[in-house]
């Protein structure tokens, strides 16, 4: 059964994101309807239990869209403009963070039940929240930014902004975190804490994807791997290793495929070979499993008045953060009036390693006054900015005329 629920879901995939372009629509869009209706809270094609492997197969799907982040920029262009990049990634990911602490937690205070657990509860509440609205999943963006070719000032601050974004949650989170611990009276505060988790997870995550890397760029020049086939089960073993290990060990792992991706890109004499094998390959198929089955585990029974209503909040704050923090950096940077006035718009979808936050928080006792409504604020928002993302990216592309749609492949 597992293989012919399997082909269902390809070719259900695969034919509503044919339906999708012939109306004008991203690929995208089609893959998360066929994840909405075979989603088994919406119908019963596909049974509950096949979701247990999906959370595996999206995992991947992570790491190869990382490595294909890492992979868009050289050690060359990091020198001209990785600087900017980062002060914009901090800058965008701030002010959504700041926003969303001071509008959550009036609503805590004043106009939800957690205001009666006390001042502790809604400041740990709103500080968790806001920290999981700082960071950008680019991968509705770059798989526009693929699929119409598109290249130009906008799409490079983009998937640049959107590389540093998991270095910048990680802090935003681990001091959030360390801090609604303090406050929620079971850990004392300590700035030791806060540096330790953020040196041991991206400097873990960093070295990992240095030393596969480095590996890999060796057996390939050592063995005189030069042939599509060999390159592509190498590639997948390399970035299976190098997920896994950081799995292992606790690094963050989308952060070290990325690493992954950096080195091939800049230190591996086929690395042309490998990149067109990831984006003219398999892209496709990795992008079709990883937006289907996110809409096919969300919980459609989750949402209530209450959480709809702090969904549509959650989404304004955050908008308006990532534009006035892109404005205010982009405007001090001196970038271009493209950049100041579109490149948020490409940072608005969010998912992975937000998804993946949230349920960890879901699955420690301390927050359980707050888990469920952050879980359902977290995953409706996600969805929203899935569907509504393609056609944001879509729309600014073209407006910046970094895409002539007229002249899509």
């Amino acid at each position: 059964m597992f293989i012919l629920n399997f082909g269902i879901i390809l070719i259900t995939g695969y034919l509503l994101s044919v339906a999708s372009e012939k109306i004008g629509f991203p690929k995208i869009v089609g893959y998360l309807i066929a994840g909405l209706l075979l989603n088994p809270n919406t119908l019963s094609i596909i049974p509950k239990n096949f979701l247990e492997i999906t959370n595996t197969v999206t995992s991947f799907c992570l790491a190869f869209i990382t490595f294909e982040i890492g992979s868009s920029f050289s050690i060359k262009e990091l020198k001209k403009t990785g600087r900017k990049l980062f002060s914009l990634a901090f800058s965008e990911a701030f002010g959504a963070f700041i926003l969303i602490f001071i509008a959550f937690l009036f609503i805590s205070l004043y106009l939800l039940p957690l205001s009666a657990l006390g001042i502790s509860t809604a400041v740990a509440f709103s500080l968790i929240t806001a920290s999981l609205g700082a960071p950008t999943d680019p991968t509705a963006t770059l798989a526009v930014i693929h699929e119409y070719k598109a290249k130009g000032p906008v799409s490079t601050t983009i998937l640049g902004a959107a590389a540093f974004d998991d270095i910048i949650t990680l802090i935003l989170f681990s001091f959030s975190i360390s801090i609604s611990q303090s406050i929620l009276g079971t850990e004392e505060l300590s700035i030791f804490h806060i540096f330790y988790t953020i040196f041991y997870k991206i400097i873990g995550a960093v070295l990992t994807g240095l030393i596969i890397g480095f590996l890999l760029n060796k057996a390939t020049s050592i063995l005189k791997i030069t042939n599509n086939k060999s390159l592509l089960v190498i590639f997948l073993a390399a970035l299976s290793l190098t997920y896994g290990l950081a799995t292992l060990l606790g690094f963050d792992e989308l952060f070290s495929t990325l690493t992954l991706g950096f080195i091939i890109r800049n230190y591996n004499k086929v690395d042309e070979k490998i990149i067109d094998i990831t984006e003219n390959g398999i892209e496709e198929l990795i992008f079709l499993l990883f937006f289907v089955f996110s809409a096919m585990n969300f919980n459609t029974n989750s949402i209530t008045g209450i959480i709809i209503l702090l969904i549509i909040v959650f989404i304004l704050i955050r908008l308006a953060g990532k534009f006035l923090g892109m404005k205010i950096g982009a405007n001090l940077l001196k970038m271009s009036p493209n950049v100041k006035k579109y490149a948020f718009a490409g940072l608005i979808p969010q998912g992975g390693i937000v998804l993946g936050l949230s349920l960890l928080i879901s699955q420690q006792a301390i927050y359980k006054d707050f888990s469920n409504l952050l879980i359902g604020i977290i995953m409706g928002a996600t969805i929203i900015h899935e569907f509504t993302g393609p056609f944001i990216s879509k729309y600014v592309l073209k407006k910046t005329k970094e895409i002539d749609i007229k002249k899509k492949s």
